[in-house]
């Protein structure tokens, strides 16, 4: 099937976009819009309730290891109105719950369908089904990430201002049941077939292979060591930042203008990305693309701190693009597409395992007193040495 037109989106990419774009009522930044809601209804501390969220989203990350395979046993279509039903189920559920195990249900299942299976069919459709520029399709899906940052906090700021926190999740659980599933039904319906393309890039036939299996394969370990360092890494500055900004004085104002130089960068990068993957290949990208997060991070403990807070979120904006778009079209490149909902399953499961992790790293280091120098120029030794030394070659990486 060739889905590449000469003009305009390729259907994958277009699906992307959209599905990305939905998954975001399941996403940390619009769930915790409803934080203060959820803890005066409830009668919840701010750690009764990160405790609960972090449960409620480990559960369905960890989930993603079998769950992820049904992309790769379903048709397109009917694999997202499923998950799109689950995301409206959970969001109905956080709107009429009369207790908190019916919150935390809630949370599960729209952490589960958005932040885990909608995201992830939007990258496994695109790495899938657009063949002739598949990077660019990918990088569809992160520009709907990113339209749902931007886009989706006013709207909710907007609505609340007219409805209370519950009003606002049924009417999100209507839109996903009457024009959300609809939509993608209707956008996944040219996205049949296998899609595979497994012979591409010069690389051998791809193998069947065992979640076990996937985990001793060296190449999977060998990409793993480097895309999962940036949700490490983000994860743990962003949920430190007030630490970071009280070590650093930085006021709370220019934080926050920091994250839209973030995102800014963020969607440039993938745009850049998609193309320079099209044009070379995700594995050559991944000898370098750390290194704007390395310096910028670095910068923390070198130069003064208000360039330092500009460089390190221009640099970790910067990767965070670029990783978005390369580990969603690395995992073809390597194992080909007949096993790609499974592969990139367990990838997604690992990456929450990632996130969990960096900011308990980060937390125990502030606590030492490990200077930020220090912890730059880790990291910087990390991205620099272990990237050259994983990746040596293209032709010879499936070694």
């Amino acid at each position: 099937m060739n889905d590449t037109p000469v003009r305009g989106l390729p259907p994958a990419g277009r699906f992307a976009l959209a599905a990305a774009l939905c998954s975001s009522v399941g996403q940390t930044f619009f769930i915790g819009l409803f934080g203060s809601g959820f803890r005066a209804e409830f009668a919840l501390s701010e750690t009764m309730l990160g405790t609960l969220y972090g449960l409620a989203t480990l559960a369905s990350g960890l989930l993603m290891f079998w769950l992820g395979a049904i992309a790769d046993h379903m048709l397109m279509r009917r694999a997202i109105v499923l998950t799109g039903l689950v995301l409206a189920a959970g969001a109905a559920m956080i709107g009429l719950s009369p207790n908190v195990v019916w919150l935390i249900a809630g949370l599960f299942l729209v952490r589960l369908a958005g932040q885990g299976l909608i995201g992830h069919l939007a990258v496994v459709a695109a790495g899938r089904y657009a063949h002739r520029r598949r990077g660019r399709a990918v990088a569809m899906a992160t520009y709907g990430f990113i339209l749902g940052e931007a886009s989706f906090p006013p709207l909710v700021a907007f609505a609340l201002g007219w409805l209370d926190w519950r009003g606002v999740w049924l009417c999100a659980a209507a839109g996903l049941l009457l024009v959300a599933v609809p939509a993608l039904w209707w956008l996944a319906r040219p996205l049949i077939g296998s899609g595979r393309d497994d012979s591409r890039n010069g690389g051998p036939a791809p193998e069947l292979m065992s979640r076990r299996k996937l985990f001793v394969h060296g190449s999977f370990q060998r990409v793993l060591a480097v895309v999962l360092v940036p949700p490490f890494v983000i994860t743990a500055l962003f949920l430190h930042q007030g630490a970071l900004a009280e070590r650093l004085g930085w006021s709370l104002s220019t934080v926050a203008s920091g994250f839209v130089l973030f995102a800014a960068l963020q969607g440039l990068a993938a745009f850049a990305g998609g193309r320079l993957i099209d044009r070379f290949s995700a594995r050559a990208l991944l000898r370098f693309h750390l290194l704007p997060a390395g310096i910028g991070v670095l910068g923390l403990g070198l130069i003064a701190p208000g360039p330092a807070m500009w460089l390190m979120f221009a640099g970790l904006g910067m990767t965070a693009g670029l990783n978005g778009v390369i580990s969603g079209a690395v995992w073809v490149e390597l194992f080909g597409t007949l096993q790609l909902g499974m592969i990139r399953g367990v990838y997604a499961a690992l990456m929450v395992l990632s996130t969990a992790a960096g900011p308990v790293v980060l937390g125990l280091l502030l606590d030492w007193q490990v200077s930020l120098l220090a912890m730059g120029v880790a990291l910087l030794a990390w991205v620099v040495i272990v990237p050259l030394l994983l990746v040596p070659g293209v032709r010879g990486f499936h070694s």
